[in-house]
């Protein structure tokens, strides 16, 4: 994590995913490793002006599949659920076709819904 923070903070976003995928293999059984991977593929997509569409198709892509990775571990994961939920906003945004891009809010939507949930429950649950 220290050294995907350096590569971030140098603007190499290559090696920063390098970083993180060299930790997710080496912690395979662990939802954060996969998780942190969706959140710079979100993070890089929603900041870098500079990329193109086929960049920001490819990074929200590979957001997901990281993501759902994180959730397959570990299923009611809010924070996954969350990222997910806004990497689906952004490939809405790319999309062209009305129709895709209403499905792909309307299960952006209710994985928010069911993070909000989660995160109520667990609170509810300290109580």
């Amino acid at each position: 994590m220290t050294l995907a923070g350096y590569y971030n903070r140098q603007g190499q976003f290559d090696k920063t995913i390098e970083a993180l995928e060299q930790r997710a293999k080496a912690e395979p059984n662990n939802p954060d490793a996969y998780q942190t991977i969706a959140a710079y593929y979100w993070d890089e997509t929603r900041g870098d002006s500079s990329l193109t569409e086929a960049q920001k198709r490819e990074f929200v892509a590979k957001g997901i599949e990281a993501v759902d990775k994180a959730l397959a571990l570990k299923a009611e994961f809010v924070e996954a659920l969350t990222f997910k939920g806004l990497l689906l906003r952004l490939q809405a945004n790319l999309e062209k076709d009305p129709a895709k891009q209403q499905a792909l809010i309307k299960e952006a939507v209710a994985l928010s819904d069911k993070a909000n949930d989660l995160k109520k429950a667990q609170t509810a649950g300290r109580s």
